[in-house]
């Protein structure tokens, strides 16, 4: 079975799910991410567990019953990236972004490229789920191209199982 190249769902959480993730966000110890671009945000690891276990399925519910995907990478995600847009694609098939704290700006979101130009913007709303074939889909996020602030997300990779 095929997924669509880009899913999107705006209030993916419940106001108590999204509770639990927000209470302790910002006692997260963070590590700093950086590649040969320089620094760019800071990322907290994180493994599949019975305490989060519901959060795996309930994106797999919405995005993908009937696909067997396995997470490869999940992490919290602390950016602010107002230097310069790196456009990539990601190692791994599938990528979910839930936003989670930051300005709701459109320059806080992520850009999708087509024929090497970025020509979609999905806005930072907070819990807003994007879901994206991020192997085969050109994406940034798109904090350097104008207004942003530091964006708070949960990334989880995914590869075909």
């Amino acid at each position: 079975m095929t997924l669509p190249t880009l899913q999107m769902k705006d209030n993916f959480l419940n106001k108590e799910e999204l509770n639990i993730l927000l209470k302790n966000i910002d006692n997260i110890d963070y590590s700093l991410m950086s590649n040969k671009e320089g620094n760019f945000g800071f990322r907290h690891h994180f493994k599949k567990d019975k305490e989060n276990e519901w959060l795996y399925k309930k994106i797999k519910k919405q995005f993908f019953p009937q696909v067997n995907l396995k997470p490869e990478v999940s992490s919290f995600h602390l950016r602010h990236n107002f230097k310069k847009v790196m456009s990539h694609t990601d190692a791994c098939d599938y990528n979910f972004i839930l936003y989670l704290k930051g300005k709701e700006l459109i320059y806080n979101g992520t850009g999708f490229y087509y024929n090497n130009n970025l020509n979609t913007y999905v806005g930072f709303i907070v819990n807003r789920a994007l879901f994206f074939n991020g192997r085969s889909t050109v994406h940034s996020d798109l904090q350097a191209l104008g207004e942003s602030s530091f964006r708070n997300t949960i990334n989880i990779f995914y590869n075909y199982g």
